[in-house]
Parts: C-alpha cells; structure tokens; sequence
C-alpha cells in the first residue's frame, strides 16, 4: 500500500511539473505581448572588437572631478515589467586637450562600488542580497575585476555641442569597442546609452525563465566634469 502511494505521490508531482512548465510556455507570449517592449529614450551603442590604441595623444591633460562625475545604471526585467537602477564612483580619470578640442582620455571606475538606489534604505536585507549579487562572479565579478575601464579612441565632431565618441569598455577582463554620442558644455560631458551585457560575460546562469525575465541590455547615464 505505501508503495503505491508513494509512486502515486511521484506521479502527481510529475504531472504537476510537466503541466506548470506548459503554462509558462503558453502564457509567455501573451504577458510578453500585454507589456510591450519596454521605452528607453537611450540610444543603443554600436559594440565592435576592441581597437588598438598606438600611441598616447599630444596636449594638455586634465584631470575629472571624482565628486561632480556621476554613473547610473540602470536594469530592466521582462521588457520593463521591472527594473532596478543605481550607480557607482569613478576612481580616476582625464582627458587630454589639444588645440582647444577634446582628442583623448581615459576613465577607471571603482566596480566595489556599486550601489542600488530604487530600494529604500529602510529595507537593507533585500539591498545587500541585490548588491552581493551584482558583485558576484554570475555578474560583474568584483573579486577578481575589482576596476573596469574605458579608453577613448576616437571622436568626431558633430555639432557645436555634440560628439561622436568611440572607446574600449573593458569588463571582467573582456575589451570591447563601443560608439556613442554624447553633448557637452563647457567642462561638462553628458550621455545616455545602452549596453548589451553578454558581449562582456555578465549574465545571469539563474534557471530559463530567470534569463529569459531579464533583460540583456544595460542603461548607462554618465556626467563627465572636467576640473
């Protein structure tokens, strides 16, 4: 009699794993569908293999502010079903001028110190377990690439106010050339845009629906201030 109640028990929960894994599949389209892709107003960033950089560029170098500088990210779930945002410090930083016009500089951002800033403080559990993760090796890996950096390689002037800038983002020990635009106005610097994550190994190993819920492209939003 146990016996058969046991292979009974195994049974229904076979059943109940099979048919949960079938209404996941067939309601996925349809939730994906009511929420629609989700809106940024940032610009996507070209990625191509990293560019080598020959020499260092002639001309006066100056150094950013670490405190007026500020990065935020931003990550979405589910095409914008949900997202967390936050940031994280510069180290150090320059840029160097010639002629009156930006031609290089390069920036080292202190990856221990990222923050989550769409959790109130008054809820410091569910921020340390975001927090450790996104330091975790599943993500940015903090341990091991304690510094992440980006290189200026080329810049092209678009407007008055406006630049085409390209660079190497190195993360996790991984160089890719990214392109973007970005304005500026007087010894400030300002752009938006996304990264897609998996071009630098930073993706969730969770379960399917796990990666599938989260959303591969990273917002950035950057303020560059020039001392």
């Amino acid at each position: 009699m146990e016996y058969y109640l046991f292979i009974g028990i195994l049974s229904w929960d076979l059943i109940f794993r099979v048919m949960n894994k079938y209404i996941l599949l067939f309601f996925l389209p349809l939730l994906s569908s009511c929420i629609g892709q989700y809106e940024s107003d940032a610009q996507s960033a070209n990625i191509r293999e990293h560019v080598y950089i020959p020499k260092k560029s002639s001309g006066d170098t100056f150094r950013i502010s670490k405190s007026g500088s500020k990065i935020f990210w931003k990550g979405t779930k589910m095409r914008g079903a949900g997202k967390h945002e936050g940031k994280i410090h510069l180290k150090e930083g320059f840029v160097v001028v010639h002629g009156g016009n930006l031609v290089s500089g390069k920036f080292i951002t202190a990856m221990h110190t990222i923050e989550i800033t769409d959790i109130p403080k008054t809820d410091p559990i569910p921020i340390k377990n975001l927090t450790d993760h996104l330091k975790s090796d599943e993500f940015f890996d903090v341990k091991n690439y304690p510094t992440s950096q980006f290189e200026i390689t080329g810049i092209e002037k678009l407007t008055s106010d406006s630049f085409k800038i390209s660079g190497n983002l190195t993360l996790k020990g991984i160089t890719k050339n990214i392109e973007f635009s970005a304005f500026h106005q007087d010894k400030i610097f300002i752009t938006k845009f996304t990264i897609d994550r998996s071009q630098w190994n930073i993706a969730y190993e969770g379960n399917w629906a796990d990666k599938t819920f989260v959303d591969k492209d990273i917002e950035l939003t950057i303020t560059i201030v020039i001392e």
